[in-house]
């Protein structure tokens, strides 16, 4: 693996703050989730812990960066390391703009197969299964466990 440098102080300090506003949007998300009751917490209630974690995460990033001497440096990856960061990047992009359209379940079961194909050798009909595997294991967890509400297919045919 090939790696370049940057800074370690404003990478953490740029890192931290995209994570808090990520978190600070999850949030103002999250609040139109009905909140439940004490015995019975509600859909909005794991997503608002989330936001407060990675809020918390997020500031802690900030700090190490503040911290952080200027000279010091971290390796970032070159070459084909880097095309398949890149890959990974757009790859999220487009899962987060197809749940809407797709819904939850087709979305995350194209980018379950796409993205373990990108960071493995697997064979497709292995990545179809455990894809199938993820996408069902995380839809129990969520929808009949958590009584989470996920987006469903909004494309008619």
């Amino acid at each position: 693996m090939t790696a370049g440098t940057i800074s370690k102080k404003k990478s953490y300090l740029w890192t931290g703050l995209f994570g808090l506003l990520l978190s600070v949007g999850y949030l103002h998300m999250s609040l139109e989730l009905p909140m439940g009751a004490l015995d019975e917490p509600g859909a909005g209630l794991f997503p608002i812990l989330v936001s407060a974690i990675m809020a918390f995460a997020s500031a802690a990033a900030m700090w190490e960066g503040y911290k952080a001497p200027t000279s010091e440096a971290i390796e970032i990856p070159t070459g084909s390391d880097s095309a398949r960061l890149v890959k990974l990047v757009l790859l999220l992009s487009a899962y987060f703009v197809a749940i809407p359209w797709l819904g939850y379940s087709v979305s995350s079961f194209i980018f379950c197969v796409v993205l373990i194909r990108l960071l493995s050798d697997t064979k497709w009909m292995r990545c179809i299964l455990y894809a199938l595997i993820m996408t069902a294991a995380v839809y129990i967890v969520f929808i009949y466990l958590l009584k989470v509400p996920m987006p469903t297919m909004a494309l008619e045919f």
